[in-house]
């Protein structure tokens, strides 16, 4: 009996696999779920991997107890007469007729059984899209689709992705690669169950350190270009403002801003053993030839500004510590300061400098400097210089109180 079904199978198998195309599964009632037909081929019903939602038909030769149709269970398993709750899931078509042939011989004399798939479920007529796509997961498989729609589905590739794929067949359990874009159409034709696994880029990355906000190694994009620009927004040192999509506004604030730790205008650009000098204040000025394209592998540095902290107390609008450039003064401090105040006795104003811990207090007249342009009062400063501008009326109190908080100033 077994030989005379195997022959029939063959037979009307044969005008498809001349043509080398995939019989497909008989037609059935639309309200139970996906309807194979011939725009649809399936996968050969013996390798074809049985999964949740799908109803198979399975025929016991002569004996109609045993012929039925089962739907797998969201548990993956049927209800089949004499063995109960039997797992399939992940089974193929093929292996589960052995397995019922077996088990079936308990109760039958050579039992002959053959498994095909009646109608798939919905997972059964899914695809898994994996790896570096914006939303993994399991999506419908489109008629006579190929992995562009597969992964149009899942959201597209992410930055990380490296264009090239593995695309797993569940029908033979083996696996290629290819790279998008290779051949022409739409790749190749997918089945029921098949696995699209995006893969991560190779050591295409590049790194951003020194003083930036967020230092650190960053990955390439898939498509398009990074450059010395790209990279230092990436690397939160500048960003533009709302409004201001240019960024003009921020960089421009960024240039002048005496207290700013980057120095700008020695940055550079790493490739290998060849190390290149980048102005960023020139190019976020506009100098486009500052803005070189980044390969894998570039590291771009920003090294840190020599700078002053330096202190204004008293009678000033914004007192503080504050950080200024090398060769600041006294001028440049009142500046950041905001000015005195409307009580401040500028006249007696006074430099606190410690010198072999000591503090030593070096007169500023601030009036002069101020309203006589007297440069002789706008002293260099250095390094944990205290600009200290009394009140009006009696200072000695205020004197003493910044002699007694001169020590902890460092740590402030």
């Amino acid at each position: 009996m077994r030989v005379v079904l195997l022959l029939v199978l063959l037979v009307m198998a044969f005008p498809y696999y001349a043509l080398g195309e995939t019989p497909s599964v008989p037609a059935t009632s639309p309200s139970a779920g996906g309807t194979p037909d011939s725009a649809n081929p399936s996968p050969i019903p013996d390798t074809y991997r049985i999964a949740p939602g799908d109803t198979l038909s399975i025929v016991v030769i002569d004996e109609d107890l045993f012929t039925r149709e089962c739907q797998v269970n969201g548990a993956g398993t049927i209800s089949y007469p004499m063995l109960g709750d039997v797992p399939v899931s992940g089974v193929t078509c093929g292996d589960l007729r052995g397995r019922l042939e077996t088990d079936l011989g308990n109760y039958l004399k050579a039992p002959d059984v053959t498994v095909t798939v009646r109608q798939y479920g919905t997972t059964g007529m899914s695809v898994f899209v994996m790896g570096e796509v914006k939303t993994p997961g399991v999506y419908p498989l489109v008629n006579g689709g190929g992995y562009i729609q597969a992964l149009a589905a899942a959201g597209g590739m992410n930055e990380t992705a490296s264009g090239e794929v593995s695309l797993v067949k569940a029908r033979t359990r083996q696996s290629s690669t290819f790279m998008l874009g290779d051949g022409e159409g739409q790749g190749p034709m997918l089945e029921p169950g098949d696995v699209i696994l995006v893969l991560r880029k190779r050591e295409m990355r590049y790194a951003v350190l020194g003083e930036v906000p967020k230092p650190g190694m960053f990955d390439m994009p898939v498509r398009g270009e990074v450059r010395v620009l790209d990279a230092l927004e990436k690397a939160g040192l500048f960003a533009p403002k709302n409004g201001d999509p240019t960024g003009g506004g921020r960089y421009q604030e960024l240039i002048s801003d005496p207290g700013r730790a980057a120095d700008l205008e020695h940055a550079r650009l790493i490739r290998g053993e060849i190390a290149v000098s980048v102005d960023l204040t020139a190019l976020l000025r506009g100098d486009s030839t500052q803005n070189p394209v980044l390969q894998s592998g570039d590291v771009l540095t920003v090294p840190r500004r020599a700078v002053l902290m330096v202190y204004a107390m008293g009678e000033v609008r914004n007192p503080g510590r504050i950080s200024l450039p090398r060769n600041a003064t006294v001028l440049d401090l009142l500046n950041a300061a905001g000015g005195t105040t409307t009580t401040a006795r500028p006249s007696q104003g006074r430099i606190v400098r410690t010198v072999n811990n000591t503090p030593t207090s070096i007169p500023v007249n601030i009036g002069d400097l101020l309203g006589k342009g007297d440069q002789k009062q706008n002293l260099a400063l250095q390094d944990g210089d205290v600009l200290f501008i009394p009140p009006r009326g009696n200072d000695t109190e205020a004197w003493r109180t910044v002699i007694a908080v001169l020590p902890f100033l460092r740590g402030w």
